[in-house]
């Protein structure tokens, strides 16, 4: 399992705030392959959504490229994250090695 971060931004009132748990579902239904969704925590604010995601997959690669499709999915036009883009997304060593506190949900 690996523990990757992810934050994603939007340029402002083009974008509507989406509820965390359709964002955790809507990753889920977005993985492909043999990487899949583990759990999640996300926080989402009016200029952004943070998240570290825990990803079950073969190797790190795997488990990255994974969740950047199932983001990419997320922020097509008429998705659950419509507006938003992906600014961040990669393993988080500190959290792995538990020097690093998880978000909290709101």
């Amino acid at each position: 399992m690996y523990a990757i971060r992810a934050q994603l931004g939007t340029s402002g009132s083009a974008a509507r705030l989406p509820a965390a748990p359709d964002v955790r579902d809507g990753l889920e239904r977005g993985f492909r392959g043999p990487a899949r969704l583990s759990h999640a925590r996300i926080r989402v604010s009016a200029q952004s959504v943070d998240a570290v995601v825990f990803v079950v997959a073969g190797g790190l690669l795997a488990a990255e490229d994974g969740l950047r499709e199932a983001w990419q999915q997320l922020t097509t036009p008429g998705s659950v994250l419509d507006g938003w883009h992906l600014l961040h997304c990669e393993a988080d060593s500190r959290l792995a090695l538990g020097l690093h506190e998880l978000p909290s949900l709101p």
